[in-house]
């Protein structure tokens, strides 16, 4: 159950990192709710973020969203045993939580919190859970 968990989690956190690079038009509503809506696309072009829109922000929004999903998919791949040793798995998470919870906070709204919840759980289970990728793959 912990590897459906922890897997869900992680490819959660990529989809919602890579929808940074293709944010809502503005003044366009959320996608329908059975794509997910803004929970799973959280990124609005209208939305007041902490880097004013255009420059920075245009820069680090598709870096930060493509590391963070990257790695997440790689710790997925370690878990499920394919090709990415099962060590790198922690420092994949921190570090695709890291630039997901640094999106986040350049992006914040209401939508931004189920993103950090994910990021928050994963890092929980890395450092509070001391989950070994060893133990998942069960």
């Amino acid at each position: 159950m912990e590897k459906v968990v922890s897997i869900g989690l992680l490819l959660v956190g990529a989809q919602v990192n890579l929808s940074a690079l293709v944010p809502a038009a503005p003044g366009q509503a959320a996608p329908p709710w059975w794509v997910g809506g803004g929970l799973l696309w959280p990124f609005f072009n209208d939305t007041r973020t902490l880097l004013p829109a255009g420059g920075l922000r245009d820069t680090l929004t598709p870096i930060f969203g493509i590391v963070a999903a990257v790695c997440f998919v790689l710790a997925a791949a370690a878990v499920l045993g394919w090709h990415v040793p099962s060590a790198w798995a922690p420092w994949l998470i921190v570090t695709g939580a890291v630039f997901s919870i640094a999106l986040q906070v350049i992006w914040f709204s209401g939508w931004a919190v189920l993103p950090l919840l994910v990021d928050v759980a994963l890092l929980w289970a890395v450092f509070g859970w001391s989950a070994a990728v060893v133990s998942l793959r069960g």
